[in-house]
């Protein structure tokens, strides 16, 4: 199964409005207004059996953070503005949401995972070719969406199809 560990987005106006935003340009695939997260590891294809190490991964990781307020702010696009393949908001405090990414990913031991660097971020598009998105970023820069407690991380499974990816949970371990 296709897994990855992340935070939900609620569904906010701000949120809708840049999703319509970026729906609005030509070249950009919109991210499925439910599925916003946060990913704060992505492990891929994944062997069912493991799913049980993974949950205790996410549980060892979050022992003793608490439910913490994240902020949705800002508009950028990796790998730049320039020549952008994916369009995000960012999410603060990333020093909270990246110590979490590197503790999940240090007790996934014996367990494949996407080792690139961690960077705090919503993707709310996915570029199909070039695309201009200097005016979207100017317009949304620094831009507060949403505030929001998170109070649990999500293991979640991805099937692909011809529409997209859909999400399903698998667990949900609560901050405590």
């Amino acid at each position: 199964m296709r897994l990855f560990i992340s935070i939900r987005v609620p569904r906010c106006e701000a949120m809708d409005a840049l999703m319509k935003d970026v729906a609005g340009i030509k070249g950009i695939r919109p991210s499925p207004a439910g599925q916003t997260h946060i990913t704060l590891l992505f492990l891929g294809e994944t062997d069912e059996r493991d799913v049980p190490r993974v949950v205790k991964a996410v549980r060892k990781a979050s022992e003793g953070v608490g439910p913490f307020e994240i902020t949705i702010k800002g508009v950028g696009a990796f790998p730049d503005v320039r020549r952008p393949r994916v369009v995000w908001t960012g999410a603060e405090p990333a020093d909270v949401l990246t110590r979490l990414s590197k503790g999940i990913a240090s007790n996934l031991s014996g367990i494949d995972y996407d080792s690139k660097p961690f960077k705090s971020h919503i993707t709310v598009g996915r570029c199909q070719g070039p695309v201009d998105v200097s005016g979207l970023v100017e317009r949304h820069s620094g831009e507060e969406m949403a505030r929001f407690v998170c109070d649990g991380i999500l293991v979640m499974k991805s099937v692909l199809g011809p529409s997209g990816a859909k999400h399903s949970v698998v667990e949900r371990i609560p901050l405590e």
